[in-house]
This record gives structure tokens, sequence and C-alpha cells, in this order.
């Protein structure tokens, strides 16, 4: 997508929701639409290092507005750590896979409406708010370098 749709897509987001569209804003919205995989505090200041003067607390009020307005959704790992995507139709709600030995987080399969409708129906005591499923485990390469730790011990 050419970077002007972009900035099209990140104004309209804001407009939207009703948010003024300030310089600090606009770029914290566009790392978070140009990342595949949900970012964490640290990502996200590295990545406007070059961009845009802005410190920590800044990043964090405006992360907590955009979630205010249901522009973001947070993850929060097993470890405590903070990550934030975009909640849009685009990309709903779906589980995602953490690292128990890298950390790393990725996003998997959305679950289908037909999987998660028993949760939804009106004859249950609750009102869902927020669906959050969170998986751990070994990725593929600390998977795969921790097979090649035993061989090597082994031999």
């Amino acid at each position: 997508m050419p970077p002007d749709v972009k900035d099209k897509a990140t104004l309209h987001i804001l407009q939207k929701s009703g948010l003024s569209k300030t310089p600090q804003r606009l770029a914290v919205l566009n790392i978070l639409m140009n990342t595949v995989v949900p970012v964490n505090i640290k990502s996200i200041r590295q990545a406007l290092e070059s961009k845009i003067s802005i410190n920590r607390v800044t990043i964090y009020r405006i992360l907590s507005l955009f979630k205010q307005h249901m522009i973001i959704r947070e993850i929060t790992s097993p470890g405590g750590n903070n990550y934030f995507e975009l909640a849009t139709m685009k990309n709903p709600v779906h589980p995602h896979f953490l690292c128990r030995k890298c950390a790393a987080l990725s996003c998997l399969e959305p679950l289908t409406f037909s999987q998660a409708n028993h949760w939804l129906t009106p004859d249950k005591d609750y009102s869902i708010e927020n669906i959050e499923i969170n998986i751990s485990g070994l990725c593929a390469s600390c998977r795969n370098a921790t097979k090649l730790q035993k061989r090597s011990v082994k031999q």
C-alpha cells in the first residue's frame, strides 16, 4: 500500500474516533498500522526515534487513549510484558503465541464466529467484553535450537 494511502487511513481512524490529529498520535498509529505482530513500548520507541521527538510518557498516554477509543488492543504476556496491536475489522480478535524462551509474540489464526459463538450467547450469566487467548511454548527456532543442544550433549 503506498504511504499516502496509509496516511489517509491513519487520518481516517483518528477522525472516526473523534481524536485530534497530533503529529505524535499519527506517528504512533502509523507504527501500529505497519506492523504484522503486536509490538511493545520499546519497539515503538525505537521505530519513532528517527521520525519524531516523543518521550516515553507521551507514548503511554497515546496508547492509553487509543485503547479507550478501541483503536488498539493490549496483550499482556504471562511475564507481564504489554504488547499492542490494531483492533480493526481487518485484524479481528485472535489468539497469540508467546515463545517462553525468546519471548517472541506472534499472531495465530482468528477464531471464527461459529467457534466462539457458544461464549457469546445471551442466555449466559455473563456479558463478554473481551476475549484473550494466549498460548505459550517454544517457537520453531527455539525448539530446533533445543533439539540441537540435546544432540550435542548426547554425543
